[in-house]
């Protein structure tokens, strides 16, 4: 069953941050994925972007790469929790983690560990022309260098959106808006 917009409560959490359910709706449009997408998610977290995407691409596939063992948990009772088929979870860092992953048209980088530059550079050699590549950052700094390396690299149509959302809360018989951290969106076209 195709699932978008999956309420954050829905997932089953941990410790391990979680992409909120505004940001993976915007990140998950840029992508724009067909019902047949191969798709990766880099630092996949609890797999809240991994669970979205394997559910509208029914037909298609997902890996999610996560390096640490409880977020890697996560991911499996989500995908159990969501009754995923389609998704692969691998345990490693990018790009060593990738190396026997089959083709893909579809990169999200939620994580890097500090190996953007290789995690883009490999990203560039396995998508085909006109595949989408999406970077979430919280940083100014992250966001600067992702954007340098998709130039580098001869990516095209950068796209650069910053969100900041706010939520309300009830304060009594008020509402005051909470912010959340600001994030980053990059997308481009190989």
């Amino acid at each position: 069953m195709s699932r978008f917009s999956i309420e954050d409560d829905d997932f089953i959490r941990g410790k391990v941050p979680m992409t909120k359910s505004e940001i993976r709706a915007i990140t998950i449009g840029k992508l724009q994925l067909e019902k047949d997408s191969k798709a990766i998610d880099i630092g996949a977290g609890t797999g809240g972007i991994s669970i979205e995407i394997a559910s509208i691409v029914e037909n298609g596939k997902v890996y999610a790469i996560e390096k640490k063992k409880e977020a890697v948990d996560l991911i499996a009772k989500n995908k159990s929790h969501f009754n995923i088929d389609n998704l692969e979870i691998i345990q490693g860092v990018a790009p060593e983690a990738l190396k026997d992953i089959g083709d893909i048209d579809r990169v999200f980088i939620g994580g890097s560990s500090g190996n953007m530059e290789t995690i883009i550079n490999w990203s560039y050699e396995k998508l085909n022309d006109n595949n989408k590549i999406v970077i979430n950052t919280i940083t100014i700094e992250n966001a600067y260098k992702a954007i340098n390396y998709l130039k580098q690299y001869k990516f095209k149509d950068i796209d650069i959106v910053h969100v900041n959302i706010s939520k309300g809360k009830s304060i009594g018989d008020l509402t005051m808006m909470i912010g959340t951290n600001p994030i980053y969106i990059i997308s481009a076209k190989r």
